[in-house]
Order: structure tokens, then C-alpha cells, then sequence
């Protein structure tokens, strides 16, 4: 207890200098801004047991005398200092230095004899220097005892051009050194080694029994060795293997590592896992595999006993899509492996929210064949199986511009994260996939788009009006062949560049009278074939004054009130055709720039007495506007009528000319006789003048 109690009264002596407090001669630790100037400089102090010199940064060593006599001094720090040179005399007099600190100087030589007169050594730092291989002959004597070695940051320090014996060395740190291979001549000079870093070196080889006759080696470290290809080591002790971002590749084989605890193989090349490789350790509790190019999980992997582990992260692989993940994924959630885990709280790179468990294909940047695409990238694949592509795909190649995901039928757009990032795609088709649905993410990193083609998909809302607020210049939209029910209205209120929208197709989409259908001061084109409208009033299309051409063919519209377009002054092309009007008494006098109206289809509409007026002085432009309709039926339609009644209902008539007021007058008679067909009288009109 004497000797804990000594132990507590010098750290409490040590933290009182730490604070300023003034130190006497009977203080163990001293902390200093004066140089040695002489070997008894701290004669006056006999219980001095730590002398920290640091940051005199014009402060060196002497080459002809002893640095300083102390009997009882055990550490030393000088760290920040200018010293070059450890001589042979620099600590012949400090018979009780245990403890070397020179961090961060010029130390770039250390005399073979330099701790003969050390024979307590235990713990050297000489973190940030120069040295190569401590002295031309790669020798250092008399460190029999010594425990721990740190010499990271010596940039040109290579363990294998020394020759050191360190029979009682538990610890050894040389990060960011020179050292190229790890092999059994070196490590049998450090027997009792635990732990072994070697971050970020030159290492391309570590042998296979390196390890192999080290009894107490626990902890091996070679992290960014960029030129390390290959780690099949075998020890029956080590329990820590980390070798992050080298260039593993191949297969990963841990079973001669039996005692192993923790695994970190993060950012490597390694693409096969040996699954039975794990039954052999017992005591396993963490795996890191992020990052390499494995394609498949074992499926036997979580089979195996492994009752201690308790993190298990394999994210950011090029993992492809398979039925057998369903599984994997339950016993993954159950067993919570993903603690631990690179964001752990991030769904959008975890590999179990993002992976569809179905067998297919999924596409990733680490494959490496996102280089081939050239301005237009086909991904139509063909087998059409894409289920997946990593949202990075593309994001540094500046030369695709567009991107082609048709026919892949089972394709769906990711909930949790963006569909594809690049500041460079500006076109984009996924034409009869299986995407159900658009949300808030999924265009957020194409900030360029300016087209999107999805028809022929499984969309039924458009509910939110953000879905596109990151891409300002689109110009085209296709969602034809949908399931759309529901649009919001302000979705494009923003895209002064939109030109045109195809939303044929979309069965169940409709407005109600009274409701604004779309809000978009730029749209030229809306095409909607094939939708759900019935009744057009006024209000429903105001909210697109700059519509030039409006498809609402084969729709079930049965009343279109006279004043329906009248806010879209620019409007030149209406289709109509198929639908149920039952009467016609557009303002057409009012359209200035219409030069298509197509109707054809209509069977049932009838002429309201009240405009026949006003249609007989739009006869002509009338037989204008059709005559540009794709399918020009309407009118031969009437006069195949107009025949018919002339030959059946009447006597035989001379061929005395008939007046334009006779005409009308009869034609009106035929129409509202007429039980099968009824037709407008300006029609009968424009057959007239075209005979």
C-alpha cells in the first residue's frame, strides 16, 4: 500500500504543476521553457521524476557531454524541440529513465549504445521525425525491456531494414512509415508482441505463418496499404484483424484465425465471403465488410453459430437482388447485427431497406461498366431484369446525358433515396416498368433534368406539388398509361420551361366542374386521351393560359360549355373526338388562333335552336378546322345522312337551284326529324358548299 500511496502522491504533485502551481525542490515533475545548459542543472531537485522540455523549438541535444545527471528521473519529454541526434552519452547518467518522449523533431539518428545506461527503458516515442533505420548499421542495443515503440509519421522507417532485438515488446506503432512486407524474420525478434500497427505504409505482403509463433498477438492493424492484394494469415491468438481500404481481393478466408473477435475489411476489392471459413470462429463479434464488391451474402451465414455476434455490416456492396435476402434480412433485424454499422441511422445505404428480395440485377458504380456509356446510356438490359441502380451510377460521368431504363418490368423507384445524382443527365425514360409510385427524393440530384418518359407504368398520385421543385427546367413529361387518379395542382406552377404533358391513358383521371384541373403558365401541349372527363366548364382549364394543343379524345365528356376554352386565347388544336357531347355551342368566334377542331365520334350531338344562327357564319371556318383532323369522319358521316333522308322522305325534286335559306330550312327539318341521327345544321351547311 506504501508503494500506491508513493504512486498517488507523485500524480497529485505532477497535476499541481500541470495548473501553474509553483514547484519546489521537492517537486517529482517539472515543466519547463528552459533549456539544459548543464548535466546538474536539476541537482537541486533529488524526487525530480518527469522533466517535460517541450516546444523549445531551438533546443538540440549536445554531441561532447552528457545531456543531464539525475538518479531518479524517469521520463523525459521534449517534444516540438529540434533534436537531430540521440548520442551514446546524450542518457548515460539517467540510470532510472523509463519513459522517452521526442515527438514531432529532427530526430533522424540514434546511436546503437545510445540506452546502454538504460537498462529500465520501457516505453519510447518518436512520433513525427526522420528516421530511416535509426543509424547506418539498422542496430539498437540494450532495449531488452522495452514494452511499447511508437514511431508513426517517420516516413521513411522500414521495420525490415533494422535489426532489433525486442524480446519483451508488447506494443509497436508505425503508421504512415515505409514499411513494404510483414514476414516471419522480423516478427520472431518480437516474440511477446500483443499489438501491431501499420496503417498506411507501402506493405503489399504480410506471410501467411508471420504470426504463427507469437503466443500473446492480439492485435494486427495494416489499414490503406493501397499495394496489399492478399491477407491469409494463420495465428491461434489474434483477436483484432483490421486492414480498411487496402486492395483485398478475391476471397476472404478467416479460418485460421480462431480466436478472432473483430473483423474490419471495409473499402477493399473482395467479392466472395468463405462461409465455413466463419465456423471456426467461435468468438466472433464483429464483421465490417462495407464497401467491397461482394455480390451475394452466404446464405448459410447467419446459420452458423455464431452466438457472440453482435455486428454484421455489409453495406455498399454490389449486393444483387435475390429471393433468398428475405430471409437473410428477418434473421438480420432479429438478431439487430446492424449495430454498430456506417450509418446506422441513414436508410438510404442500408442494404436491407434498399434491395428488392426477388432475383434480379442490380446496377453499382464499383462494377466499373458506367464508363462505357457514351451521351446516351441504354440500360435496357436483356434479360429486363433491373430491380436496382445505386444513385451514384452516374454521378461522374459528364458524358451521359441521357438515360434509357425501358421494358425492365419489375423496376420500381426506390422510397428512400434519390432515383439516379448527376448534374449531367437531362433525359431520363423508364418506359413500362413497375414504378408505382414518384416521391420527394426520387429526382432531388438531377438538377438538369429537362424530359421524363414513364409511360406505361403504375403511378397513381401525383399528391405532392414538390415531387419536381428540384428540377426547374423541365420541359416534357409522359406519364401515359398509368393508374393516375390524382394530380396536385400547383405540380408545375414553377416550371416556366414546361412545354409539354401526356397524360393519356389515365382512365380514372378527372375534374370536377368548378375545380382547376392544372396550374401551369407555360404548358403548350396537354394530351389526355383516354382519361375520366365528363363535364368542361369555364374554371377547369384556366390555370393554363399559354395551351396551344389540347387532346381530350375518347374521354366520356358530355357537356362542354360555351365558354370552356375561352381562357386560352392561344389555343390552335382541340380534339374532342369520341366522346358523348350531346351539344355543341363553343364560342368559336372568340378563338382567334384555333385551326383544329375535330369531332368525329360524337354521334349524339344535337343542334340547340338557339345557335343556328350563330353556326351558319361559322360554317366555313368549321370545314376548315376538320379538314386538319387526323380521322376527317364527322362531316361524310352527314352527308351520307343528308342522302339518305333526300331519297327516302321526299318527292322527286327538280334541279332547279336551291337558294341558301331553302336549304337551311330543309336540312333543319331532316335534323330534328331525324331519331337515329342528329346532327348540327351548320355541318349540313359546310356538305353544300362542298358539293
Amino acid at each position: 500500500s506504501s508503494m500506491l500511496n508513493a504512486q498517488g502522491l507523485r500524480i497529485i504533485l505532477c497535476a499541481t504543476i500541470v495548473f501553474n502551481i509553483a514547484y519546489s525542490e521537492n517537486s517529482f515533475c517539472v515543466f519547463t521553457n528552459d533549456p539544459i545548459t548543464h548535466p546538474k542543472m536539476y541537482a537541486d531537485y533529488p524526487n525530480l521524476w518527469m522533466l517535460d522540455m517541450s516546444n523549445q523549438t531551438n533546443f538540440a541535444f549536445p554531441q561532447s557531454r552528457v545531456l543531464l545527471t539525475h538518479i531518479k528521473l524517469a521520463r523525459f519529454h521534449c517534444n516540438n524541440c529540434s533534436v537531430s541526434s540521440i548520442y551514446k552519452q546524450s542518457f548515460s547518467m539517467l540510470p532510472k529513465l523509463t519513459h522517452l518522449e521526442l515527438d514531432r523533431n529532427n530526430l533522424s539518428y540514434i546511436d546503437a549504445d545510445a540506452f546502454e545506461k538504460n537498462p529500465l527503458l520501457q516505453r519510447v516515442q518518436l512520433v513525427g521525425n526522420n528516421l530511416l533505420k535509426i543509424n547506418s548499421e539498422g542496430i539498437l542495443r540494450h532495449v531488452t525491456f522495452l514494452s511499447s515503440l511508437n514511431l508513426d509519421w517517420n516516413p521513411g522507417f522500414d521495420i525490415n531494414q533494422v535489426q532489433v532485438e525486442l524480446p519483451w515488446l508488447l506494443y509497436f506503432s508505425c503508421k504512415h512509415c515505409n514499411t513494404s512486407f510483414v514476414d516471419k524474420s522480423t516478427m520472431k525478434r518480437w516474440q511477446r508482441l500483443g499489438y501491431l500497427y501499420l496503417s498506411d505504409n507501402h506493405i503489399d505482403r504480410v506471410d501467411f505463418d508471420a504470426f504463427l509463433d507469437m503466443p500473446r498477438f492480439k492485435l494486427l492493424n495494416v489499414d490503406r496499404n493501397r499495394g496489399l492484394t492478399n491477407l491469409t494469415i494463420q495465428s491461434k491468438t489474434l483477436l483484432t484483424l483490421s486492414a480498411e481500404g487496402c486492395s483485398l481481393e478475391g476471397i476472404l478466408d478467416t479460418s485460421n484465425l480462431k480466436a478472432l473477435e473483430l473483423l474490419n475489411v471495409r473499402r477493399n476489392y473482395i467479392c466472395n465471403i468463405y462461409e465455413r471459413g466463419f465456423e471456426k470462429n467461435n468468438n466472433i463479434q464483429k464483421i465490417l465488410l462495407d464497401d467491397n464488391l461482394i455480390e451475394k451474402i452466404p446464405e448459410k451465414l447467419l446459420d452458423i453459430t455464431l452466438y457472440k455476434l453482435d455486428t454484421l455490416c455489409i453495406d455498399r456492396n454490389p449486393l444483387q437482388p435475390s429471393e433468398l435476402l428475405e430471409e437473410f434480412n428477418t434473421k438480420y433485424s432479429s438478431k439487430r447485427l446492424r449495430r454498430g454499422c456506417l450509418n446506422d441511422q441513414n436508410p438510404t445505404k442500408a442494404f436491407e431497406y434498399i434491395l428488392p428480395t426477388q432475383n434480379g440485377l442490380a446496377l453499382y458504380t464499383k462494377q466499373g461498366n458506367v464508363h462505357v456509356y457514351q451521351e446516351i446510356a441504354k440500360l435496357e438490359h436483356h434479360s429486363q431484369a433491373i430491380l436496382y441502380i445505386e444513385e451514384d451510377y452516374f454521378s461522374e460521368n459528364s458524358r451521359v446525358s441521357s438515360v434509357i431504363l425501358d421494358h425492365n418490368s419489375r423496376y420500381d423507384f426506390p422510397k428512400n433515396q434519390s432515383f439516379l445524382k448527376s448534374k449531367f443527365i437531362k433525359h431520363v425514360s423508364l418506359v413500362n416498368c413497375s414504378i408505382s409510385g414518384i416521391y420527394e427524393q426520387t429526382f432531388k440530384k438531377l438538377p438538369n433534368l429537362n424530359s421524363i418518359n414513364l409511360k406505361g407504368n403504375m403511378i397513381s398520385s401525383l399528391y405532392s406539388a414538390t415531387l419536381f421543385n428540384h428540377n426547374p427546367d423541365l420541359e416534357s413529361v409522359n406519364l401515359a398509361n398509368n393508374l393516375v387518379k390524382l394530380i396536385a395542382i400547383n405540380l408545375f406552377e414553377h416550371h416556366q420551361s414546361l412545354r409539354y404533358l401526356n397524360i393519356n391513358g389515365n382512365k380514372h383521371l378527372s375534374s370536377k366542374p368548378g375545380n382547376l384541373f392544372l396550374f401551369s403558365p407555360s404548358l403548350e401541349t396537354l394530351l389526355c386521351q383516354f382519361c375520366n372527363f365528363v363535364h368542361i366548364d369555364s374554371f377547369m382549364f384556366q390555370g393554363l393560359p399559354n395551351l396551344k394543343h389540347l387532346d381530350l379524345s375518347y374521354n366520356k365528356i358530355t357537356i362542354l360549355e360555351k365558354n370552356a376554352f375561352s381562357a386560352m386565347i392561344h389555343l390552335k388544336h382541340v380534339d374532342l373526338s369520341n366522346n358523348h357531347l350531346t351539344a355543341l355551342g363553343l364560342e368559336l368566334h372568340l378563338m382567334k388562333q384555333l385551326d383544329t377542331l375535330c369531332l368525329s365520334g360524337n354521334l349524339k350531338i344535337t343542334l340547340e335552336p338557339e345557335y343556328v344562327e350563330e353556326m351558319m357564319k361559322m360554317a366555313h371556318k368549321l370545314r376548315q378546322l376538320d379538314t386538319k383532323c387526323e380521322a376527317s369522319t364527322f362531316f361524310q358521316n352527314i352527308t351520307e345522312l343528308f342522302s339518305f333522308e333526300n331519297t327516302t322522305n321526299k318527292p322527286e325534286e327538280k334541279d332547279d337551284p336551291i337558294s341558301y335559306e331553302n336549304m337551311i330550312s330543309s336540312a333543319s327539318k331532316v335534323i330534328f326529324r331525324s331519331v337515329q341521327f342528329t346532327i348540327i345544321l351548320v355541318q349540313i351547311f359546310y356538305q353544300w358548299l362542298g358539293t
